[in-house]
């Protein structure tokens, strides 16, 4: 049964950062971007499929681009929802760069806070972050990032949840990141880095453990110690591909954003039925072992 939906509103984004999957697999100019009315049909189908199985489905709005370029996009979708789900059926996040965000937005995002969850993607302290999240002129992000999360905190009064991603420099200096987070934010998901070669920044499933391993000795809180579910192993979850998860992205669904442009892994339009998708999805696509990652280990020989 799908209960993760990921759907991408816009392929643009300020950065340019070295470890971006989006943008060294796919031609983002030929990426199509959902227009409103497919946004409220698929934003429909998604509360009609939720409301006859009773359950909640997590949404995140996330993908090829940074989604605070489209917050108009972002704003409608939270309103339209919350006037047709009574049921608080459909739960969304949004990840950010943190480049763009403002007062506006912040306001926006407090008065849905039980609607919507707003995090911003910071990599360490400045040396670590800017050593990979840089703008297009190759300076780094870190300080306007920091300006946005202080915003935040004056906004909602507490700090943001963090997405840090994990390369090889960050487990050289595991202690001092960890400790970094530790002392400045109390919710923090740490990601591996997947789809690079560079052994300057490449990391192992293993290491990643290890490094999850060490945060936790250090007490600092992570969504990776709860109960495993199947979300995407490079959270250090169980994959969901075949079972939970879904990504909308190019007018299209895939299993999971890192086969977006692969046309022989669609599991259908974005706009049909989320009882369609589900069917094709159970009969085309055959999960994984648990703690094994669909796209890594099964289909690594046909891709």
């Amino acid at each position: 049964m799908i209960d993760r939906v990921c759907i991408s509103i816009t392929s643009a984004c300020q950065l340019n950062c070295r470890y971006c999957h989006f943008d060294k697999h796919i031609c983002k100019n030929n990426i199509k971007i959902f227009s409103d009315k497919e946004l409220e049909t698929i934003l429909l189908n998604l509360y009609n499929y939720a409301k006859q199985n009773q359950h909640i489905i997590k949404i995140g709005i996330v993908g090829s681009g940074e989604p605070l370029l489209c917050f108009g996009k972002i704003r409608k979708m939270i309103e339209d929802v919350d006037i047709v789900d009574k049921e608080n059926l459909l739960t969304f996040y949004t990840i950010s760069n943190g480049v763009c965000f403002t007062k506006e937005m912040g306001n926006f995002f407090l008065k849905y806070h039980n609607r919507i969850k707003l995090c911003f993607s910071l990599d360490g302290y400045q040396e670590i972050h800017d050593m990979c999240r840089i703008k297009k002129n190759g300076d780094g992000s870190f300080v306007e990032v920091m300006h946005s999360i202080d915003m935040y905190k004056v906004i909602f009064g507490s700090a943001p949840a963090i997405n840090a991603t994990v390369h090889r420099q960050t487990l050289k200096n595991a202690e001092k990141v960890i400790d970094f987070f530790k002392q400045n934010f109390s919710e923090v998901t740490f990601s591996r880095l997947v789809d690079e070669v560079d052994s300057h920044f490449f990391i192992t499933k293993v290491e990643f453990n290890e490094f999850l391993n060490i945060a936790r000795k250090n007490r600092l809180s992570l969504r990776q110690f709860g109960v495993k579910k199947y979300d995407c192993t490079m959270y250090g979850q169980l994959c969901g591909v075949g079972r939970t998860n879904v990504y909308l992205d190019n007018g299209k669904v895939y299993p999971c954003g890192r086969f977006i442009g692969r046309d022989n892994y669609v599991l259908g339009n974005a706009t049909d039925s989320f009882n369609t998708i589900e069917c094709y999805m159970n009969t085309h696509i055959f999960p994984c072992c648990d703690g094994m990652c669909y796209y890594d280990d099964v289909l690594k020989g046909e891709i």
